[in-house]
């Protein structure tokens, strides 16, 4: 009984919170006047009260160039949500600051064989709403991922999970369809299954918990709106608190209303930073620019499957590909932090950073060539299909390569919409590192089960070279036989070209001084608030 009244008490009072932001006319930038609350003195509050050595903010305000539309982390995961994600929600293991495997929800962790993982969950760990998180809500999300449930960014990240036991209140079972040398990997990718409660989740049903969420994380949801989201921090997160009561995420769509915000003293941090204002924000008293590059290519995909169109011949793509000078994007959009990767791959990849790889080069003249060789007439023009502003610098890209494939003789426009279609000519796309290995960016975007490789409306059929390549690096515990692999991977993406990458790109933010922000884990598009990550200096 004392569980229900739990449960009920929690949908109620995030149904009011709903309520309340929903039917009071929408905010909008801008209209709280002044800056926000400075830092107090911790004098006389617990070693628990706030992270040790920093101070506390009432409030944080936090320019976003765009929100997210839902805030089930097990829905899906996009570049605008993935920002929340980690200050609500956990994992049971996690990617540390070092790239070690650590337990985040989990206690222990131990195979039993090849293909079956004991998980054990710390104990008094609850969720928002007061509930215990068990063995039952880690059952519960996993089975709510494996039926399909979501958009399937997350449930491709689980590719070789079978099914989830649970052994008692605190202990669950991994068993898998296959030996898999990356689980510990998947399990612990800030992309994966952030766990939810069972009990909740079931009573409010699914749509609402995309509005009305409740996670183990040191934040909860209080209020939310198309034009804001508000966290307040939960005094029984079962870590260290952080330093901040409260923050607020703010739509700022243009980049200029988001600068004049920071520097007018409306916003703490703003996010994507035009390189054309490092200096501005950089020569304000009290203001920074930070940086970091982030593990995310820009890339376009490629229809190889219409056979109507000139994008279905092999030539042609690869000349698109030899078209783009991507050092000549990556000196004139980004700051120092992107660059030119050497195929679609991450440094952060470790042995398995194929770093003699030379990946695609600019090359026009043997484009002109391919171009040439393909037997394009010049005559249809090729479509790069792009969301407005979405991706950072997007539209400068787009055009720029426009005038670039003209070079070489190729008719191309940017033609932006808001329905995505792996069946457009080229669309752009972003490869975000889900952990950090091979099969965590270029196998989960390309292989069997992604979105391009989907039978009916994907934009390519994967060879049976790169299949093989991606079961080896699954399958095999041999580091030699496993780069090999990797190797394999690139070469068939840069040869067959069913895309191809422009450029590793990069995260600046504009701070206000007396916030001590670590950035390492924005190299995983997060901003991370945690105790760890945030100390108030000011």
């Amino acid at each position: 009984m004392i569980k229900k009244i739990r449960l009920i008490a929690g949908a109620l009072a995030a149904a009011m919170a709903l309520t309340a932001c929903g039917g009071k006319e929408a905010e909008t930038n801008g209209t709280t006047a002044g800056s926000t609350a400075q830092a107090e003195s911790t004098e006389g509050q617990t070693d628990e009260a706030v992270s040790e050595g920093s101070g506390e903010l009432d409030v944080l305000k936090v320019g976003l160039a765009a929100l997210p539309t839902s805030l089930d982390p097990d829905y899906g995961i996009g570049i605008a949500s993935i920002k929340l994600f980690y200050n609500m929600f956990d994992t049971l293991l996690f990617t540390d600051k070092e790239g070690n495997i650590v337990g985040r929800l989990a206690e222990s962790w131990e195979w039993q064989d090849d293909t079956t993982l004991n998980v054990k969950l710390k104990e008094n760990i609850t969720f928002q709403n007061g509930e215990p998180c068990t063995a039952e809500d880690v059952k519960f999300t996993f089975d709510r991922i494996l039926s399909g449930y979501g958009d399937g960014t997350i449930a491709v990240l689980y590719e070789t999970l079978d099914s989830v036991e649970q052994i008692d209140d605190l202990t669950v079972s991994f068993k898998l369809k296959q030996t898999d040398a990356a689980f510990e990997q998947r399990l612990g990718s800030i992309w994966g299954a952030s766990i939810v409660p069972k009990d909740y989740t079931e009573e409010v049903g699914d749509e609402a918990f995309q509005t009305a969420p409740i996670g183990t994380g040191p934040y909860m949801l209080a209020e939310y709106s198309p034009e804001k989201y508000v966290l307040e921090r939960y005094d029984g997160f079962w870590g260290e608190i952080p330093s901040v009561k409260r923050i607020e995420f703010i739509a700022y769509p243009e980049a200029s209303a988001r600068m004049t915000a920071l520097i007018t003293g409306e916003l703490d941090i703003i996010n994507d930073v035009p390189k054309d204002a490092v200096e501005t924000i950089n020569a304000t008293e009290g203001l920074k620019v930070v940086g970091t590059p982030i593990k995310n290519i820009h890339i376009y995909t490629f229809n190889t499957k219409d056979e109507d169109s000139i994008m279905s011949n092999e030539k042609f793509r690869q000349a698109i590909t030899k078209a783009i000078d991507r050092q000549l994007l990556v000196d004139t959009l980004w700051t120092d932090y992107a660059k030119v990767p050497n195929g679609h791959q991450f440094e952060s990849y470790g042995d398995l950073y194929i770093e003699d790889y030379p990946g695609v080069q600019y090359d026009p003249e043997e484009a002109r060539r391919l171009v040439e060789e393909s037997g394009y007439d010049g005559e249809e023009v090729i479509s790069i299909e792009m969301a407005d502003g979405y991706y950072t610098n997007g539209n400068q890209a787009g055009e720029a390569i426009v005038s670039m494939l003209a070079d070489v003789g190729i008719k191309a426009e940017v033609v932006f919409t808001d329905q995505f279609s792996f069946q457009a000519d080229v669309r752009a796309w972003s490869s975000a590192s889900r952990f950090d290995n091979p099969l965590g960016a270029l196998w989960l975007l390309f292989g069997p089960g992604s979105g391009p490789a989907n039978p009916d409306t994907g934009s390519w059929t994967p060879t049976e070279e790169f299949v093989n390549a991606g079961q080896v690096l699954i399958s095999s515990k041999d580091i030699e036989e496993q780069r090999e692999a990797a190797r394999t991977l690139l070469e068939v993406f840069d040869t067959y070209c069913p895309g191809t990458y422009l450029y590793q790109a990069e995260d600046l933010y504009g701070i206000r001084d007396g916030l001590e922000w670590d950035t390492t884990y924005c190299e995983n598009q997060i901003m991370p608030f945690r105790a760890e990550d945030l100390k108030i200096t000011g």
